[in-house]
């Protein structure tokens, strides 16, 4: 087995693809591009309070939270660094940070745990952790241990825990998953995006066939559980040809799970995406026949289709989830973990607590400056009302169950109409008692969610994260 170089390409005498580096900024500017509401169908808007109204928000809801002990919660921690920007994602990062620069945010992670713990108290149990954002790998093995070794002194971690994080396929190595095995992670994703030579020059983002599979290798001899593979359609030069050999390949790979993105072309909001010539994307058409090759090759080979974007084997847990109506949409991804406030760490992070979201501020300097100063770095929140928290559990209902009941839309009638008027579009079936999503419609599922959410607060696409 050779070891996975970051130089590993099959493109013959192709010459290396432009990297675009976003590095050396101005640390008290806000991060490149703040994450879209529509990165998870479940941030159905954008934060509405101002940062003094938000931080009392978030101080009383962790009051309540304090006040009940044996609630346990969720944690998914920011890292936005990356070795390199990819021309296709649109996700805030840093990217090519000097090691002192990456040193300090994890300490400011760290404290950002201790004060959070302060004030919910250190007894209750995680049942869900997850570093992404960017990639853990440009992470350290130390440090890595010192974010988890926090975790550990602020708060119980079962055995059970599912712990998950986000890696570059380039920045990895056997001693680094065993790091992350040793530390209790189960799941690994890695960003593949695409296989075909052409297509990874056009996003600048070289990594071969062979390294993938290597690499994979190497998180199984170290005891990963689960592999994510994360792919992308929509991206430049792809064809239905060169799509399908990819999928192809990636089967033969084994993963556990298989994510589906899509690209959406939007460099007003992500400034690297200027470096993607527009005459080389797929049609719209095109697009749509990528996604039904994927959901065909794909469910022909075992998986089986959870939801909207992913693809899991036929004994995965995510699996058994939906069967037994226990599958659920989280802030980090399905799960099959029962609800539970999500603590979000880190520059520009998300979490809910009762209903309640939360943005910590998306400047790193203001971000560090404020656990300096033993203060939460919250910016921004979004109170919960009856009425979001009905439209929230509608559309979560909608991605695990593929369904909703007129019973499930009380209050909410205005977004229940909206989406059953997709029917003259073949998206979904009208029921007397339930809207029922069709084949067609799980290909846009994360636009039929956006249907249940307030009127006027449609957000833009799904966002077009790398997954590195």
């Amino acid at each position: 087995m050779r070891t996975p170089n970051p130089s590993d390409d099959t493109g013959g005498d192709r010459h290396p693809a432009p990297v675009l580096k976003i590095a050396n900024l101005d640390a008290s500017a806000p991060m490149c591009w703040q994450p879209t509401p529509a990165g998870n169908p479940l941030v159905q808007a954008s934060a509405v309070n101002g940062a003094q109204a938000a931080l009392a928000l978030y101080d009383a809801a962790l009051g309540t939270l304090a006040a009940q002990p044996d609630e346990p919660i969720s944690v998914s921690a920011r890292v936005p660094f990356c070795a390199a920007h990819c021309f296709c994602c649109d996700r805030d990062i840093r990217a090519a940070q000097p090691d002192d620069v990456i040193d300090d945010y994890v300490a400011g992670l760290v404290e950002e745990i201790r004060e959070v713990a302060e004030r919910i108290g250190g007894r209750r149990e995680v049942l869900q952790m997850h570093l992404g954002g960017g990639t853990a790998s440009e992470l350290s093995g130390s440090q890595l241990a010192r974010l988890v070794q926090a975790m550990q002194s602020a708060w119980r971690m079962p055995a059970d825990i599912d712990m998950s994080c986000e890696c570059d396929p380039r920045r990895v190595s056997q001693t680094m998953f065993e790091v992350l095995r040793g530390l209790g992670f189960r799941r690994v994703s890695l960003g593949v995006l695409d296989l075909d030579p052409g297509v990874q020059q056009a996003i600048g983002r070289r990594q071969s066939a062979a390294l993938i599979d290597d690499v994979c290798e190497l998180a199984r001899s170290a005891g990963i559980e689960y592999i994510n593979l994360d792919v992308m359609i929509g991206l430049p030069r792809q064809t239905l040809a060169s799509w399908s050999a990819t999928i192809d390949r990636l089967i033969s790979m084994g993963p556990e799970r298989i994510r589906l993105a899509r690209y959406h072309h939007r460099p007003w909001h992500a400034p690297a995406q200027v470096a993607i010539d527009t005459e080389t994307l797929p049609s719209q058409a095109a697009m749509a026949e990528l996604a039904r090759t994927t959901a065909a090759m794909l469910r022909a080979a075992g998986y089986r289709w959870i939801g909207a974007d992913q693809f899991v084997l036929e004994h995965d847990e995510l699996s058994r989830a939906m069967d037994d109506g226990r599958l659920r949409r989280s802030l980090i991804s399905y799960t099959a973990a029962p609800a539970t406030p999500m603590i979000g760490l880190g520059v520009g992070a998300v979490g809910e607590v009762d209903g309640a979201m939360f943005w910590n501020d998306g400047s790193q300097a203001a971000w560090r400056n404020a656990l300096r100063h033993r203060h939460l770095p919250v910016a921004q929140a979004r109170p919960a009302t009856p009425e979001t928290v009905r439209r929230r559990a509608a559309v979560e209902r909608l991605l695990c169950s593929l369904e909703l009941s007129v019973e499930q839309a009380q209050g909410i009638e205005d977004g229940y109409r909206r989406l059953a008027a997709r029917e003259a579009d073949g998206l979904v079936r009208v029921f007397g008692d339930r809207i029922v999503v069709t084949e067609a419609g799980r290909h846009v599922l994360h636009a039929l969610c956006t249907e249940l959410d307030e009127p006027g607060a449609q957000p833009e696409g799904r966002s077009a994260r790398c997954g590195c």
